[in-house]
């Protein structure tokens, strides 16, 4: 996937309005990615930096990339992701016209393969798409498909919470940028496709994730929710897990994509509703 993306890069498009280096930050201590990037860069061209990380810890990642990065902006891309041709262009065009810090495309699944049934008719893999111009809340953020100028980072002195171990720490730094003041647009023509490889077709997959983002969902949220609402939030969550759980049976009765839809938000309410007590259901990002 990795050798997909950089080739992917080195043919982007720039009309001439801007140069453009790329940061790959590898996670794994043994190197694994040294010869793909090696081989890719010697025969496409591109102007790579790699670097192998300190820890298997994703906002660490993300940080010594920052640290790393040369441009007035700064583009962010998951390895398990490919651009079209205008991706670039369209975002930095997008930064000028609104006149904001940052732009963010969508970010839509590409399959190798024929997935199940139950996967695509569930809509597991599809994300929200705002009109080009819509000015994002950090709820609907992500660094999957985002280019930002240098000094979001640089002048406010903002980077990726390390402490996110199992994910949220994209959100969190959205959340903190924009109290800062920072404005982020979405940005429809510049999409990314994300791979979604037959590992991620299993149901079992589905739940962890619905459980890691329940937890992470509550980290981010602490701070936004006050007063009644706060003593409320976990109530809600027990109300909405049991009520679940009780409709289980009645989806699995319609399909297997119903049965999924109901099992993933009864998860990641029950999650949630862990978090709240201090209960990390998974410490360990692994899926």
């Amino acid at each position: 996937m990795l050798e997909r993306l950089l080739r992917k890069l080195a043919m982007q498009e720039t009309m001439a309005l801007f140069t453009f280096s790329v940061v790959v930050v590898d996670n794994d201590p043994a190197a694994s990615a040294r010869g793909t990037v090696l081989r890719v860069t010697s025969e496409m061209g591109l102007d790579v930096l790699y670097a192998v990380g300190s820890k298997n810890i994703i906002p660490v990642a993300r940080n010594h990339a920052l640290r790393l990065a040369r441009g007035n902006y700064i583009g962010i891309i998951d390895d398990d992701e490919f651009p079209p041709p205008f991706w670039l262009l369209n975002l930095y065009r997008a930064i000028q016209t609104f006149d904001v810090d940052g732009a963010l495309g969508p970010v839509h699944p590409f399959f190798d393969g024929t997935p199940p049934p139950w996967l695509v008719k569930g809509g597991f893999c599809e994300r929200p798409v705002h009109r080009t111009g819509t000015l994002l809340r950090w709820q609907e953020t992500r660094t999957g498909n985002v280019l930002m100028k240098r000094e979001v980072f640089q002048h406010r002195r903002l980077q990726f919470d390390e402490s996110f171990t199992t994910g949220g720490s994209d959100r969190q730094f959205f959340k903190e940028a924009m109290a800062c003041g920072c404005k982020f647009v979405a940005v429809e023509e510049a999409p990314v496709y994300e791979i979604v490889p037959p590992e991620r077709w299993s149901k079992m997959y589905w739940v962890k994730r619905a459980v890691l983002n329940g937890y992470n969902s509550h980290r981010v949220g602490l701070g936004q929710v006050r007063g009644f609402r706060r003593v409320a939030q976990p109530f809600w969550d027990a109300v909405a897990s049991s009520a679940y759980a009780a409709a289980t049976p009645f989806a699995a009765c319609l399909g297997a994509h119903y049965l999924m839809r109901c099992v993933e938000s009864g998860c990641s309410h029950f999650s949630r509703l862990c978090a709240a007590f201090g209960v990390e259901l998974l410490s360990q990002r692994n899926i």
